[in-house]
């Protein structure tokens, strides 16, 4: 099946988003809670987590090879820099260097402050709270805005730009509109998964506990796999926007 101009192209996208599914659940069939656990999840340097580093490394280097993009070349470059930002930005999430570099500026005020500083309520307050309270300074949170703003700012900015397209390619059954609604799907998920526990905690009003069940590890499991999963669908739209749009000189 061509990729992008088959009539059932679209279905690729989907095809490969439930086959990853199946992957991920039959994982978390077999595996023992506590062996998946330190397969998927070890504070970035899991086996699945770094396996997941070099699709994401792999979006940059491809992005300007098969630019997906059309217009000029300024337009292009603009866009392909922009994702290329998202994507070096994912690998400081995965690698928590993020946090690593505040830390070494503000060690201070990290080790003061309670849960991770890459939070809102980091940015309200003008201290960090707690017996050893220390003030927090505007530079700690510059570090804190920039990491937003070069991960989830872009990304928005993005997804606000090609938002009216992906619909209208979306009930077009176009490929690559498809593919990007699996990306967003994964990214979803991503979400989903991270906040499950908390949110199912607080429902029951359990404390926090992290022993490592088969709930958990369900969780751990899906999540991590759609971190996975998010980078294939990016490359995979990538290579499918470039191929149509070669094909298809004169589209939008």
């Amino acid at each position: 099946m061509d990729i992008v101009n088959d009539k059932k192209s679209f279905l690729i996208a989907p095809l490969v988003f439930l086959a990853c599914l199946a992957a991920l659940l039959i994982t978390w069939v077999v595996m023992d809670p506590t062996a998946l656990h330190h397969a998927f999840d070890e504070d970035g340097y899991s086996p699945m987590e770094l396996a997941t580093l070099p699709f994401y490394a792999a979006i940059i280097p491809l992005v300007w090879w098969k630019c997906p993009f059309t217009g000029s070349a300024t337009r292009r470059r603009l866009l392909c820099t922009a994702v290329s930002c998202v994507a070096f930005m994912a690998i400081v999430k995965e690698l928590d260097w993020h946090i690593t570099a505040l830390t070494a500026c503000y060690p201070d005020v990290v080790a003061s402050f309670k849960g991770t500083p890459f939070k809102m309520r980091f940015l309200t307050k003008s201290v960090t709270g707690g017996a050893n309270s220390v003030a927090i300074p505007l530079g700690a949170k510059a570090l804190v805005v920039a990491y937003f703003a070069l991960l989830f700012g872009v990304f928005a900015a993005l997804l606000a730009y090609f938002f009216v397209p992906l619909m209208k390619g979306f009930f077009s059954l176009h490929p690559v509109a498809w593919t990007m609604c699996c990306f967003g799907s994964s990214g979803v998920m991503v979400q989903v998964m991270d906040r499950l526990p908390a949110w199912v905690r607080h429902a029951k009003e359990l404390p926090k506990d992290k022993a490592i069940d088969a709930t958990s590890s369900f969780f751990t499991a899906f999540e991590e796999g759609g971190e996975l999963m998010i980078a294939l669908f990016a490359l995979l739209a990538i290579v499918q926007a470039h191929k149509y749009y070669t094909t298809h000189p004169d589209a939008d």
